[in-house]
């Protein structure tokens, strides 16, 4: 069995496309995610998600291996096939594709934005995609009929002159930290504090002696 902390159950929210997920480290925005969109492919028909950071070198080693965690613990071996950069249950026929924005070549939006029936784009690592075209150019390719389209936004914001923040956040009058739904958008937001019970003990007094002698940096990187 495997549960989502109740903090991240705005994923679940409908007439939502847009889901911005913010927060410092340990703050369980991956592990969260990841379970997200494995119970959803296995629920649910149809859901074809695409999964992005700016540059993936190997999904097989740097991503899938997450996946599969969330599918040792719910004990479904058998309900899914695991490729190099793909995710299949079997049973819902929907899937999860894993790919780079940027190629070997450059940056690949032509194909991103071809790929058919794409019903969930999710980008991970979102601060690294600077160019808002791009994002623009993947986000009116999820335009799936009959199933709910989300476009899912994992980031630890870096600057407000980001073109995340001044859209989602600026433009939308959302102050940084907001839990909830403003239009087409829900936003959450997490700290270590969030999933403190998953943390080791080193990690949170490593995290409590920076709030003392650093307390910018505990707020930039923590909070």
């Amino acid at each position: 069995m495997i549960e989502i902390n109740s903090k991240f159950e705005l994923l679940a929210s409908k007439d939502v496309r847009y889901f911005i997920l913010t927060g410092g480290r340990g703050s369980g925005k991956s592990y969260s995610i990841n379970t997200f969109l494995t119970l959803l492919i296995s629920n649910e028909k149809n859901h074809k998600v695409l999964f992005t950071r700016y540059t993936l070198v190997s999904a097989e080693k740097s991503i899938i291996p997450e996946f599969k965690e969330k599918i040792d613990l719910a004990k479904a071996h058998s309900e899914f096939d695991l490729k190099a950069k793909s995710i299949t249950n079997r049973v819902t026929g929907s899937e999860i594709i894993f790919e780079g924005i940027k190629g070997s070549s450059g940056v690949q939006t032509a194909r991103l934005k071809s790929l058919q029936g794409i019903t969930v784009w999710c980008l991970d690592e979102a601060e690294e995609l600077q160019d808002e075209k791009v994002f623009d150019d993947i986000d009116l390719s999820v335009r799936q009929q009959g199933v709910q389209n989300r476009v899912i936004i994992i980031l630890n914001p870096s600057t407000k002159e980001h073109f995340i923040y001044k859209r989602f956040f600026e433009s939308m009058g959302v102050n940084e930290g907001f839990n909830g739904v403003k239009g087409n958008v829900a936003y959450i937001h997490t700290t270590y504090l969030d999933n403190i019970e998953n943390l080791s003990q080193s990690f949170i007094d490593n995290v409590e002696l920076m709030k003392e002698r650093r307390p910018e940096k505990y707020k930039h990187q923590i909070l």
